[in-house]
């Protein structure tokens, strides 16, 4: 199993038919840490893991 995400940085839209679809992509490869530790600092650890009581 990789430690590594490829995602899309930079992407254009256009509205086909009433809806989004991406024609067009810069992808980057991403360690997954990093990409779960920008989720943690902007948006709590509960984005994550649901409600820490639950």
């Amino acid at each position: 199993m990789s430690d590594i995400c490829k995602i899309p940085v930079t992407a254009t839209f256009r509205i086909v038919d009433g809806e989004a679809v991406m024609v067009a992509a810069e992808y980057a490869d991403i360690p997954a840490d990093a990409i779960a530790r920008y989720i943690v600092e902007r948006l709590g650890v509960d984005a994550i893991c649901g409600e820490a009581g639950a």
